[in-house]
Protein backbone atom coordinates (compact mmCIF):
# COMPACT_ATOMS: atom_id res chain seq x y z
CA UNK A 1 0.00 0.00 0.00
CA UNK A 2 1.23 3.55 -0.95
CA UNK A 3 1.74 6.39 1.36
CA UNK A 4 -1.35 8.05 -0.39
CA UNK A 5 -3.78 4.92 0.21
CA UNK A 6 -2.73 4.95 3.51
CA UNK A 7 -3.75 8.27 4.43
CA UNK A 8 -7.23 7.86 2.47
CA UNK A 9 -7.50 4.54 4.20
CA UNK A 10 -7.08 6.10 7.57
CA UNK A 11 -9.56 9.25 6.87
CA UNK A 12 -12.28 7.15 5.02
CA UNK A 13 -12.56 5.94 8.52
CA UNK A 14 -12.71 2.00 7.75
CA UNK A 15 -10.68 -1.08 6.56
CA UNK A 16 -12.06 -3.55 4.00
CA UNK A 17 -11.80 -7.03 4.33
CA UNK A 18 -11.62 -9.30 1.28
CA UNK A 19 -13.06 -12.30 0.90
CA UNK A 20 -10.54 -14.46 -1.17
CA UNK A 21 -7.07 -12.46 0.57
CA UNK A 22 -6.52 -15.06 3.04
CA UNK A 23 -6.60 -17.84 0.63
CA UNK A 24 -4.57 -15.77 -1.21
CA UNK A 25 -1.73 -15.69 1.32
CA UNK A 26 -2.26 -19.20 2.21
CA UNK A 27 -1.02 -20.05 -1.62
CA UNK A 28 1.82 -17.67 -0.87
CA UNK A 29 3.00 -19.20 2.16
CA UNK A 30 2.90 -22.52 0.51
CA UNK A 31 4.99 -20.86 -2.30
CA UNK A 32 7.34 -19.84 -0.11
CA UNK A 33 7.44 -22.68 1.91
CA UNK A 34 8.36 -24.56 -1.00
CA UNK A 35 11.16 -22.03 -2.00
CA UNK A 36 12.65 -21.80 0.72
CA UNK A 37 12.85 -25.58 1.17
CA UNK A 38 14.99 -25.32 -1.89
CA UNK A 39 16.85 -22.52 -0.72
CA UNK A 40 17.72 -24.86 2.11
CA UNK A 41 19.07 -27.27 -0.16
CA UNK A 42 21.19 -24.68 -1.86
CA UNK A 43 18.96 -24.09 -4.69
CA UNK A 44 20.52 -21.29 -6.41
CA UNK A 45 16.98 -20.04 -8.35
CA UNK A 46 15.59 -20.65 -4.92
CA UNK A 47 18.31 -18.27 -3.16
CA UNK A 48 18.49 -15.75 -5.77
CA UNK A 49 14.82 -15.53 -4.79
CA UNK A 50 15.06 -14.84 -1.22
CA UNK A 51 17.73 -11.95 -2.09
CA UNK A 52 15.34 -10.43 -4.88
CA UNK A 53 12.14 -10.31 -2.99
CA UNK A 54 13.11 -9.36 -0.04
CA UNK A 55 16.31 -6.69 -0.36
CA UNK A 56 14.01 -4.13 -1.38
CA UNK A 57 11.47 -5.01 1.01
CA UNK A 58 13.77 -4.36 3.86
CA UNK A 59 15.93 -1.50 2.37
CA UNK A 60 12.27 0.59 2.29
CA UNK A 61 11.54 -1.00 5.82
CA UNK A 62 15.20 0.32 6.92
CA UNK A 63 14.56 3.65 5.30
CA UNK A 64 11.40 3.90 7.24
CA UNK A 65 12.78 3.47 10.71
CA UNK A 66 16.67 4.64 9.84
CA UNK A 67 16.18 7.44 7.72
CA UNK A 68 18.96 7.23 5.93
CA UNK A 69 20.13 5.09 2.72
CA UNK A 70 23.17 3.73 3.67
CA UNK A 71 21.66 2.74 7.06
CA UNK A 72 19.11 1.01 5.01
CA UNK A 73 21.48 -0.72 2.91
CA UNK A 74 23.61 -1.97 5.65
CA UNK A 75 20.09 -3.01 7.37
CA UNK A 76 18.66 -5.20 4.31
CA UNK A 77 22.69 -6.47 3.08
CA UNK A 78 23.26 -7.63 7.22
CA UNK A 79 19.68 -9.00 7.44
CA UNK A 80 20.02 -10.76 4.56
CA UNK A 81 23.08 -12.40 5.87
CA UNK A 82 21.64 -13.63 9.13
CA UNK A 83 18.92 -15.13 7.16
CA UNK A 84 21.29 -17.07 5.07
CA UNK A 85 23.15 -17.57 8.37
CA UNK A 86 19.85 -19.17 10.05
CA UNK A 87 18.29 -21.12 7.08
CA UNK A 88 18.94 -24.64 8.13
CA UNK A 89 17.49 -23.55 11.97
CA UNK A 90 14.19 -21.97 10.09
CA UNK A 91 10.76 -24.28 10.51
CA UNK A 92 7.43 -23.41 8.71
CA UNK A 93 4.89 -22.74 11.59
CA UNK A 94 1.99 -21.43 8.81
CA UNK A 95 3.53 -17.93 8.86
CA UNK A 96 5.03 -15.98 5.54
CA UNK A 97 8.46 -16.30 5.81
CA UNK A 98 8.24 -12.43 5.91
CA UNK A 99 7.35 -13.08 9.81
CA UNK A 100 10.35 -14.62 10.42
CA UNK A 101 12.54 -12.08 8.40
CA UNK A 102 11.32 -8.80 9.64
CA UNK A 103 11.60 -10.31 12.87
CA UNK A 104 15.22 -10.72 12.18
CA UNK A 105 15.24 -6.83 11.42
CA UNK A 106 13.20 -5.49 14.32
CA UNK A 107 15.74 -6.99 16.68
CA UNK A 108 18.16 -5.44 13.99
CA UNK A 109 16.79 -2.28 14.49
CA UNK A 110 16.32 -2.41 18.08
CA UNK A 111 20.30 -2.58 18.34
CA UNK A 112 20.85 0.60 16.36
CA UNK A 113 18.38 2.68 18.30
CA UNK A 114 20.29 1.80 21.43
CA UNK A 115 23.73 2.67 19.69
CA UNK A 116 22.16 5.86 19.21
CA UNK A 117 21.51 8.72 21.70
CA UNK A 118 18.18 9.37 20.17
CA UNK A 119 15.63 8.58 18.21
CA UNK A 120 15.94 9.88 14.91
CA UNK A 121 12.95 11.81 13.17
CA UNK A 122 12.77 10.18 9.63
CA UNK A 123 10.54 10.79 6.72
CA UNK A 124 8.18 7.98 5.70
CA UNK A 125 9.55 6.48 2.55
CA UNK A 126 7.00 4.88 -0.23
CA UNK A 127 9.82 3.11 -1.96
CA UNK A 128 12.26 4.62 -4.53
CA UNK A 129 11.51 7.09 -6.71
CA UNK A 130 10.48 5.92 -9.87
CA UNK A 131 11.79 8.08 -12.66
CA UNK A 132 9.05 7.73 -14.76
CA UNK A 133 6.74 9.75 -12.22
CA UNK A 134 6.21 13.39 -13.19
CA UNK A 135 6.95 15.98 -11.13
CA UNK A 136 3.32 16.75 -10.28
CA UNK A 137 2.98 13.00 -8.90
CA UNK A 138 6.67 13.51 -7.22
CA UNK A 139 5.35 17.22 -5.74
CA UNK A 140 2.00 14.84 -4.40
CA UNK A 141 3.46 12.21 -3.12
CA UNK A 142 5.94 14.19 -1.10
CA UNK A 143 3.41 16.48 0.49
CA UNK A 144 1.49 12.99 1.74
CA UNK A 145 4.93 11.83 2.56
CA UNK A 146 5.42 14.82 5.25
CA UNK A 147 1.86 14.95 6.22
CA UNK A 148 2.09 11.14 7.07
CA UNK A 149 5.57 11.26 8.37
CA UNK A 150 4.60 14.29 10.81
CA UNK A 151 1.76 12.42 12.17
CA UNK A 152 3.69 8.91 12.60
CA UNK A 153 5.77 10.76 15.13
CA UNK A 154 2.96 11.15 17.58
CA UNK A 155 2.31 7.17 17.96
CA UNK A 156 4.53 5.00 19.97
CA UNK A 157 7.09 2.48 18.86
CA UNK A 158 4.64 0.04 18.35
CA UNK A 159 1.83 1.51 16.64
CA UNK A 160 4.50 2.37 13.70
CA UNK A 161 6.09 -0.56 13.48
CA UNK A 162 1.77 -2.34 13.31
CA UNK A 163 0.99 0.53 10.70
CA UNK A 164 4.28 -0.12 8.83
CA UNK A 165 4.39 -3.66 8.74
CA UNK A 166 0.64 -3.97 7.92
CA UNK A 167 -0.06 -0.98 5.52
CA UNK A 168 3.45 -0.67 3.80
CA UNK A 169 4.68 -4.33 3.97
CA UNK A 170 1.12 -5.82 3.64
CA UNK A 171 1.25 -8.43 6.58
CA UNK A 172 -1.35 -9.56 8.14
CA UNK A 173 -2.51 -9.73 12.27
CA UNK A 174 -0.16 -13.17 12.63
CA UNK A 175 2.53 -12.15 11.17
CA UNK A 176 2.93 -8.70 12.45
CA UNK A 177 2.63 -10.12 15.76
CA UNK A 178 5.06 -12.79 15.49
CA UNK A 179 7.61 -9.84 14.15
CA UNK A 180 6.53 -7.39 17.08
CA UNK A 181 6.29 -10.10 20.31
CA UNK A 182 2.91 -9.28 20.84
CA UNK A 183 -0.65 -11.01 20.88
CA UNK A 184 -2.95 -10.77 17.86
CA UNK A 185 -5.28 -9.08 19.95
CA UNK A 186 -2.85 -6.98 21.14
CA UNK A 187 -2.14 -5.85 17.45
CA UNK A 188 -5.73 -4.78 16.55
CA UNK A 189 -5.60 -2.49 19.67
CA UNK A 190 -2.46 -0.98 18.59
CA UNK A 191 -3.85 -0.96 15.03
CA UNK A 192 -7.47 0.77 16.19
CA UNK A 193 -5.48 2.97 18.51
CA UNK A 194 -2.60 3.93 15.92
CA UNK A 195 -5.68 4.37 12.89
CA UNK A 196 -7.81 6.70 15.42
CA UNK A 197 -4.28 8.93 16.20
CA UNK A 198 -3.18 9.32 12.66
CA UNK A 199 -7.68 10.04 11.48
CA UNK A 200 -7.57 13.21 14.11
CA UNK A 201 -3.87 13.98 13.26
CA UNK A 202 -4.25 13.85 9.21
CA UNK A 203 -8.26 15.67 9.28
CA UNK A 204 -8.33 18.90 8.28
CA UNK A 205 -9.02 20.19 11.83
CA UNK A 206 -6.46 17.84 13.31
CA UNK A 207 -3.98 19.93 11.33
CA UNK A 208 -5.61 22.73 12.17
CA UNK A 209 -5.36 22.47 15.68
CA UNK A 210 -1.53 20.86 15.60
Amino acid sequence: MSVQALSALVLGGSIRTIAHEHAHQSAEVRQEEELVRRAQQSDHEALSWLYQHFYPKLYNYGYLQLGDTHLAEDLASEVLLRVLERLQDYRFRGLPVAAWVFRIARNYIIDQHRRRQRRPQVPLFDGIPDSNDSPHALAERALAQRELHLAMRHLTEEQRQVIILKFIEGMDNVSVARVVGRSESAVKSLQHRALVALRKLLSPEGTEES
